[in-house]
């Protein structure tokens, strides 16, 4: 299939510049101004809007793609706390009467709906492995991994000392919970992880809440990466990651959702969340730029996904089409809503937009459904219509879920 993206702002070099976009089956193929029409293409106007690539959440479980939110009164020093609570809930009891394939798809059209286009499902691979490939969006396949470092971690993986020497060998990340609380193990989980040989340009550490000066100063020495869940860490803990330091030591951080038990509703309200937290702690605001770096070319150096600028010729066609009101040549990620996506395309299909390109998504002969988001008529792949009643079903009872549009 081939795609003519004509009219619209599109960021590269860091800024956006009024560029047109060929993309040729999965990939991009020329982006450049003023592209000329060619035979059997599809030829969609943009004109007043903005391409973005697509949105990366760094972090989320999405088996655990259910709500409502548990917790978040009573604050706790460890994860293990809060996971006793969460798992002796009666949501999580609700939560367990659902097939697994219907909670991934619930976090998958969670995140589309966000401007997600891939997400890094926290699970070890036998978990993941039947729901690759088959979601609305791409799931990251290529990892190693620990639930996390300390005495009360899950046996997830062969262990850390073995799974960080399969990221070396493979060049792959290798992904671990860290510093998910504050307690003492919490406070010791990166001196673990050094002594165990897993710390290194390989390692992605979500969370390190209690870390300072001199365990930032290490992290950065072994080149590793930072996801920051500032919703999640606030809800379960009171306190989140003193993330300016981590920035101002040059750490390559990416944001994430965690899961919906205590993280937030989707990506782009962790982004409001984030940049108010920052704004809050520090008297200062957090750039837009750093923002979308945070979603977009960090987590791509993070997870090993090839070239950061991900909107060039020759690299896989994921982005996102965002309205641009103001027409503005400055970028505005922390003020986006779900009604702002305006077209989403993956691997160079059209997965979700606004309802005026409903005959593009005819004439790709693509099974869809027609909703509204924040007032706004919209179309998608697939059916979460369906998917919701399907939920509704196993437990009984018509379910609202606050990531979802209401049916």
């Amino acid at each position: 299939m081939n795609l003519l993206i004509q009219g619209g702002k599109v960021f590269q070099n860091q800024k956006l510049e009024n560029k047109d976009i060929r993309v040729l089956g999965e990939h991009f193929k020329e982006i450049e101004p003023n592209l000329k029409p060619e035979a059997k293409e599809i030829k969609i106007d943009i004109t007043g809007k903005t391409v973005l690539p697509g949105f990366i959440n760094s972090h989320d479980h999405l088996l655990a793609s259910y709500l409502p939110k548990v917790g978040g009164i009573e604050k706790h020093l460890s994860w293990l706390s809060y996971d006793n609570l969460y798992k002796s809930s009666g949501v999580f009891a609700e939560r367990q009467q659902i097939d697994p394939e219907l909670l991934y798809y619930l976090g998958a059209y969670k995140n589309l709906f966000s401007g997600v286009t891939t997400v890094f499902d926290h699970i070890p691979h036998q978990v993941q492995n039947p729901f690759r490939g088959i979601l609305p969006i791409k799931l990251i396949e290529e990892y190693s991994l620990s639930h996390s470092i300390g005495t009360y971690n899950l046996n997830w993986g062969e262990g850390p000392a073995l799974e960080y020497r399969m990221a070396e060998h493979a060049n792959l990340p290798f992904v671990t919970h860290l510093g998910e609380g504050l307690d003492e193990d919490s406070k010791q989980s990166l001196k673990k992880l050094e002594k165990l040989n897993a710390l290194g340009p390989h390692s992605v550490l979500v969370h390190c809440l209690p870390f300072g000066q001199k365990e930032v100063e290490l992290i950065k020495e072994k080149g590793a990466s930072v996801v920051w869940c500032p919703t999640s860490n606030l809800h379960i803990f009171g306190k989140t990651t003193n993330i300016k330091l981590f920035l101002d030591m040059g750490v390559n951080v990416c944001l994430g959702t965690d899961f919906s038990p205590s993280g937030a509703t989707n990506l782009l309200e962790e982004i409001k969340f984030a940049k108010s937290v920052y704004e809050e702690a520090y008297g200062e605001s957090l750039s837009e730029l750093t923002l979308l770096q945070m979603i977009t070319e960090n987590p791509r150096k993070a997870f090993r996904m090839g070239n950061p600028n991900s909107i060039l010729p020759g690299q896989v066609a994921d982005f996102i089409v965002i309205r641009n009101e103001n027409h503005s040549d400055d970028l505005q990620i922390s003020n986006l809503k779900q009604k702002d996506i305006d077209l989403i395309v993956i691997d160079g299909f059209p997965i979700y937009g606004s309802a005026n390109y409903q005959s593009i998504f005819s004439d790709l002969n693509l099974e869809t459904e027609n909703l509204v988001v924040e007032g706004e008529s919209k179309i998608v792949v697939g059916s979460p219509k369906k998917l919701v009643g399907q939920v509704s079903m196993s437990v009984g009872y018509k379910k609202e879920l606050a990531f979802l549009p209401n049916f």
